[in-house]
């Protein structure tokens, strides 16, 4: 009777053991897979403000190209945005607005409206866009704020993956 006792303890604390283990086991898999989707995110936030940033740089670049277009306008801190680019500036805030930090983007698109120069209809189908009136300068310090996130994204990004993932990162292992 002893041995079959002795037996069924060694059995339960086996048994304990082994759910420990799993407990254990589990606990860092599912951390390893809420950092990688940690990560995933970060890099995309860093994917999708780099995109806006390049097609705000675009934007800004047109204007010496296109500076024969202009027409009752011509000031160094003036700024052209095609429709298209308007546009493509609206739909791409509003498909990324999950990676895209909203204030910002908000205080951009009111302070772009409010310098909005007022052209007659020929003019603006002329050129195909609106003329905003010290519009650059917004526009530059959007790309400058927006440059500063994308290094404040890859800095946290660093930090993030140089932190180990270990067995009891998590405090509620046991339970």
């Amino acid at each position: 009777m002893v041995i079959a006792i002795t037996g069924f303890i060694g059995v339960l604390v086996g048994a304990i053991l082994v759910y420990l283990g799993m407990a254990i086991q589990m606990r860092h898999l599912e951390n390893k897979e809420q950092r990688r989707r940690e990560l995933e995110l970060k890099v995309k936030e860093i994917e999708t403000l780099n995109q806006l940033n390049k097609k705000i740089n675009e934007i800004l670049q047109k204007r010496a190209s296109l500076l024969e277009e202009y027409v009752s306008f011509d000031a160094f801190d003036d700024c052209y945005i095609t429709i298209d680019d308007f546009a493509y500036l609206q739909s791409f805030s509003a498909q990324n607005n999950f990676y895209l930090p909203n204030y910002i983007l908000d205080e951009l698109f009111q302070n772009i409206a409010h310098r909005k120069v007022i052209l007659s209809p020929d003019e603006t189908m002329k050129i195909g866009g609106y003329a905003y009136k010290g519009g650059r300068v917004i526009l530059e310090n959007f790309t400058d704020n927006l440059t500063a996130m994308i290094n404040e994204k890859k800095s946290q990004l660093k930090n993030t993956t140089r932190q180990p993932i270990g067995f009891f990162s998590k405090d509620d292992v046991w339970s």
